[in-house]
């Protein structure tokens, strides 16, 4: 058996050390190379490692929310680092200003600003806050409290609920599955949308009559499972969680980082996160779909209130969190190393252990690939993202391209994944070498979107990782 292990020496970042063995050519770019020849019949094989990199990668569905665009006044990146997903809240009122007309332009509209920026968007629809429910709705007879500068809708009143449906269905049939959203929060009860009446200071006896019995509870729920399929759904800890994430949602916190910001007796960290995880249903919620925190406060009220960072950042890793909405606020400086340091193991993070191959192919043949994978993140991807590969000539024409059958959603952190993929050389690739390349592509398989951490990324966001001869 011939085994030669080849080790690049040079600096640079993409390399490519080229070697031959009886006349085949193959490329390892920042990588190791083993080339295997065993027998006469057995045709010779390469395996390659890729090198793992240790850089902040920003990939969708997986890092620091952009909220609200930054509310017009976003911080610059040496504040806070870039994101990666647009999280947006919008009242009923905003999206349904007048009966049956539905202001999709705001949500295509935000959503082109948010591609502009390279992320995607989440979204939250509320029914109290500010205008919150439309008034053409409280004029059908919808009872509700007056709240400062808006109302607490009756959601137990039929009409309220009817409408409510229309409105859920028919963002859902403008929305799910698309691509450009990366997760829907279940918001539409409560005081933000968040399944309380905390805003009910002074009402509360009225608000409590008019909150979801628990049948309406279940109801608006149902309706988001029902009208988003194919779309990350999320909800908060304080509504009907464990029945939400039975049906395959995911949870989120919105007080992250609590540990006594607004009483020494009771933070949400330790009673209300900690506790409701006791669920083995919610806990493993993650691996199905994502988990989402938003701070509490902001980082710097952090800081000033000597919270121990590195407390709250480990927690959030260890409940698996994939987005961290920490409000667009500048992150205290003495803190950005290790803010910079947990986007390195928030969400997933892909790394291509090692591809094997034959190094030589013919036209009309198949072209075995066996590749192992580890998810060294703390998440799985929630999207139907697909592997592929590519021959690609000396002259960066691509001459052929396939989908592996991998799925990644099943990549949970801990375990080695392998992939075997037989691919059909097309009839008219010319004889020649040609350079494998590998990428996630997006949910419509058109482009690279998904960085892995591994080095030597193109322009174009493939990666070079071996060659393959062509021969007829």
């Amino acid at each position: 058996m011939l085994n030669h292990s080849m080790r690049t020496l040079l600096p640079s970042s993409v390399v490519f050390v080229v070697f031959m063995l009886q006349g085949v050519w193959s490329l390892a770019g920042n990588l190791d190379a083993i080339v295997h020849d065993a027998s006469a019949q057995a045709e010779p094989t390469v395996t390659v490692h890729p090198r793992e990199i240790k850089n902040v990668l920003y990939n969708p569905g997986m890092g620091l929310a952009d909220f609200h665009f930054g509310f017009e006044h976003p911080p610059s990146t040496d504040e806070y680092p870039r994101q990666t997903v647009a999280y947006f809240r919008w009242s009923w009122s905003d999206l349904e200003p007048e009966e049956g007309r539905y202001a999709f332009d705001v949500v295509d509209r935000i959503i082109n600003q948010a591609k502009a920026k390279g992320e995607s968007l989440a979204f939250r629809i509320m029914t109290e806050y500010k205008a919150g429910s439309p008034a053409w709705l409280l004029r059908k007879g919808v009872g509700s409290v007056k709240l400062g500068g808006g109302v607490f809708p009756d959601y137990n009143s039929p009409t309220f609920l009817m409408y409510h449906e229309k409105l859920i269905k028919a963002f859902g049939e403008r929305y799910a599955g698309s691509p450009d959203i990366d997760h829907v929060d279940i918001g539409s009860v409560g005081c933000w949308g968040e399944w309380n009446t905390a805003c009910c200071q002074g009402v509360e006896a009225q608000c409590k009559q008019y909150f979801p019995v628990e049948d309406n509870q279940i109801k608006i729920t149902d309706w988001y499972l029902k009208y988003f399929p194919g779309t990350p759904l999320v909800m908060l800890h304080g509504g009907q969680l464990k029945y939400a994430v039975s049906r395959g949602a995911g949870w989120r916190g919105d007080c992250f980082g609590d540990y006594g910001y607004f009483s020494p007796t009771w933070n949400h960290m330790e009673h209300a996160y900690t506790r409701v995880l006791q669920d083995p249903t919610i806990s493993n919620a993650w691996k199905n779909a994502p988990v989402q925190f938003e701070v509490c406060g902001v980082m710097q009220d952090w800081y000033e209130k000597d919270f121990d960072i590195d407390l709250i950042l480990n927690k959030g890793l260890e409940w698996h969190v994939s987005v961290l909405n920490a409000k667009s606020s500048p992150i205290p400086p003495k803190w950005r190393s290790r803010v910079d340091e947990f986007l390195t193991k928030i969400g997933y993070r892909l790394v291509l252990r090692e591809m094997t191959h034959a190094t030589e192919a013919q036209p009309g043949r198949k072209l075995s690939l066996r590749s192992q994978w580890e998810n060294i993140g703390v998440a799985p991807i929630y999207h139907e993202w697909p592997l592929a590969y590519r021959l690609r000539s000396g002259e960066d024409d691509v001459v052929a391209r396939w989908t592996s059958t991998a799925q990644l959603r099943r990549w949970l952190p801990g375990t080695q994944h392998e992939v075997a993929d037989a691919v059909t050389v097309p009839e008219d690739v010319l004889e020649g070498s040609y350079v494998l390349d590998v990428a996630i592509l997006d949910q419509g398989s058109r482009a690279p979107f998904v960085d892995l951490a591994i080095s030597g990324k193109r322009q174009d966001r493939w990666y070079p990782i071996s060659t393959v001869v062509i021969r007829r």
